[in-house]
């Protein structure tokens, strides 16, 4: 981690850079990708990796638990990772288990980790996803504010869309098929009985899901911005079939249409879920990503709390402001005070709103005058100035 944050120091950047250790790298570095317990000799061999990254300081740990090899670590390696993070002040972030049927036993397992390894809890992209599962999401609230009135620090954060992104295959595939990796999976589906294990399970999974679009495919470019349903519908193939073919050929990334906006909008206004987008700073192409990395803010601020007043605006820029900081333990930043650092956007209220869509998905929000980032304008009377103020946070035991 120290090099990353250096190389982030030295060439700057554009916004601040605060790090989390990914679990699902520290256990590849140490087992692979296969399943199974770690030895006692690799869980002390993680449990040093984690403690060296807390010392190059990193936030925290994250983990992906529906990706491999996320998906098979059991609780108990979780809690003794997650106790060296503690030691540091770290926090344990956590894409959580599973967020349909398993939603709420999944929020129940990371109360479990922090009330165990002893560290504040945050659950990230907080959602009930595919329609069978509208309305759990309320549980999942109710047993996060059962552990924060017992005196847990429990936080999630939320984008303001009814999709989500990630592969075609954390999406359909079960987590057994994806043991070992792409060139694993793609060896199960040329044996033929393993292939209809495969087929079934994906079968099962598409009787809950909604639209599913194809945001990138090695396999044929003309697919892309396009519905499996549209794509099986002109192939004339069956969905499940059109999903092995394209797994079977490098995969895909995809956006899922599976939430709800009544939902979404309940725990919006939560005071303990802050904003995030789950994207990331992406340049121009021809694959059609999720319009958040692009829409996230100006949608949650500007049509949900000034158009909609689904919450106080003041609110809706808390929880992206002064809540991230103070669920990383940040004190220098967050908040308009004097001493703070200088990280500063300024925005017309009456303007300032997305314009990124699914189908322009890199459109940049209107009503942005000026972003300063430590004091220097990154953005500038609604111009991108390129100046790459950004530098990387690192954690401390006293923030």
């Amino acid at each position: 981690a120290g090099k990353y944050l250096d190389a982030i120091d030295q060439n700057g950047a554009g916004t601040h850079i605060a790090h989390l250790l990914p679990q699902g790298s520290l256990r590849s570095e140490v087992m692979g990708k296969g399943a199974g317990k770690p030895s006692v000799e690799q869980l002390e061999q993680m449990r040093a990796l984690a403690d060296k990254a807390m010392l190059d300081g990193v936030f925290g740990m994250s983990t992906g638990l529906i990706y491999i090899p996320g998906t098979l670590t059991e609780t108990e390696e979780l809690i003794e990772i997650a106790r060296v993070v503690s030691k540091h002040n770290g926090i344990y972030a956590s894409h959580i288990r599973g967020e349909g049927a398993e939603l709420v036993p999944s929020v129940q397992e990371a109360i479990r980790i922090g009330k165990e390894a002893g560290l504040p809890v945050h659950v990230s992209h907080f959602k009930a996803s595919g329609k069978l599962y509208w309305g759990t999401l309320r549980l999942a609230v109710e047993q996060i504010e059962q552990a924060r009135a017992l005196g847990m620090k429990v936080t999630a954060d939320q984008y303001p869309y009814t999709a989500s992104s990630t592969s075609l295959e954390a999406t359909l595939l079960p987590s057994w098929s994806r043991e070992g990796g792409r060139t694993a999976l793609e060896e199960r589906l040329k044996d033929a009985e393993t292939a209809k294990r495969i087929r079934d399970d994906v079968a099962t999974k598409l009787e809950s899901a909604s639209r599913i679009q194809l945001v990138s495919c090695s396999h044929n470019r003309r697919w892309i911005g396009r519905s499996l349903e549209e794509v099986a519908a002109a192939e004339k193939k069956e969905i499940v079939e059109l999903v092995l073919e394209i797994e079977s050929h490098g995969g895909a990334s995809v956006i899922n249409f599976g939430m709800n906006e009544e939902d979404m909008q309940m725990a919006m206004p939560l005071p303990w879920v802050a904003t995030a987008s789950d994207g990331g700073a992406k340049v121009p192409t021809s694959s059609q990503p999720h319009p958040r990395s692009f829409g996230t803010f100006p949608r949650k601020i500007g049509r949900y709390a000034i158009e909609q007043g689904v919450m106080p605006l003041g609110a809706a820029i808390r929880s992206a402001t002064g809540l991230p900081a103070e669920i990383l333990g940040l004190t220098d930043r967050g908040w308009l005070k004097p001493g703070m650092v200088a990280d500063i956007t300024v925005f017309d209220p009456q303007t300032f709103r997305d314009r990124a869509t699914f189908d322009q998905p890199y459109l940049p929000p209107t009503g942005i005058r000026y972003v300063l980032v430590a004091g220097a304008f990154a953005v500038y009377d609604g111009q991108a100035t390129g100046t790459l103020n950004g530098r990387s946070l690192r954690k401390t035991k006293s923030n």
